[in-house]
């Protein structure tokens, strides 16, 4: 099988490559650092595979692994180039048809990030969640919450556990002060709404029927023999409820920019239509 590494002066060529910072000889870009049957990978085909500032060890690693991969796929071609027929080889319709959608799609994405609006108002954000409300119904819990993990030997535990369900200014400025210097994780997640299975996560064993469970518990105490799990809900709003606003906040802005990008197509396709339609520039031969 007439497959050939040329490591050695694959790392010759690539301390010169190296060093000199770029290749600019043509004798050294025609250099060959790999072969698989009639094929070859010369210097000047991995010029950009390097990042900036990469050292020689990685450099050396990437070279090796692109040569590589290139290697494999040279085989997995000839091999195809083989055994499929003649028609099943014919595939210039789907490249054409490729290069058409990517073509199309490229030149649309770089429509859209010339003239996109990304900033979207509080205003918007309210309208379009009161106009459809009904697709921002809970499919599970979610809860404002206060976490915190703590060793069960430490000299603070007994004090947190004391603190953390508290809804008093001061007892919250005193957890907050204590909690941040003792407590192997302290979360109050911004005072932001969650969904409750991420608080599920952090438990070390799960909860049975969570749903249920918060429709009479207003926080979980567990432990896993070294460290004790706290959490205090200080506000939930159960599945099936429509979810505050402030929930679906990024949600509300990713749609309303979609959909911005969306209409911008729209128009674009349109504006192009009706210019070639004036401008007679095709005609459609069907009744």
């Amino acid at each position: 099988m007439n497959i050939t590494y040329y490591r050695p002066a694959l790392m010759a060529l690539f301390f010169l490559f190296l060093f000199s910072g770029c290749i600019n000889s043509n004798n050294e870009n025609k250099k060959p650092i790999a072969q698989v049957y009639d094929k070859y990978l010369y210097i000047s085909d991995v010029e950009d595979i390097f990042p900036e500032n990469v050292n020689s060890a990685d450099s050396i690693q990437l070279l090796m692994a692109y040569a590589d991969r290139w290697v494999r796929k040279q085989l997995l071609l000839n091999r195809a180039e083989k055994n499929l027929s003649d028609s099943q080889k014919n595939v210039s319709k789907q490249i054409d048809d490729y290069r058409s959608s990517l073509l199309i799609f490229k030149y649309e994405q770089e429509f859209i990030r010339q003239r996109l609006d990304t900033i979207v108002s509080d205003e918007e954000i309210e309208r379009f969640y009161k106009e459809n409300n009904s697709n921002f119904v809970l499919n599970e819990s979610i809860v404002k919450a206060l976490f915190i993990k703590i060793r069960l030997d430490d000299p603070y535990y007994e004090k947190i556990k004391n603190l953390y369900k508290s809804s008093k200014e001061e007892d919250i400025k005193a957890l907050d002060n204590l909690a941040y210097q003792v407590a192997t994780k302290y979360d109050f997640f911004n005072d932001k709404w969650i969904p409750f299975s991420r608080i599920l996560r952090e438990l070390p064993e799960p909860l049975n029927n969570p749903e249920r469970y918060l429709l009479s518990n207003k926080s979980i105490e567990v432990n896993d023999g070294t460290q004790a799990y706290l959490i205090s809900f200080r506000e939930i709003m159960h599945q099936g409820q429509l979810a505050p606003i402030g929930f679906e906040k990024n949600n509300i802005q990713s749609i309303i920019i979609n959909k911005r990008k969306q209409r911008l197509i729209m128009d674009l396709e349109s504006k192009i239509y009706s210019d070639a339609r004036n401008h007679n520039h095709f005609n459609l031969f069907v009744n």
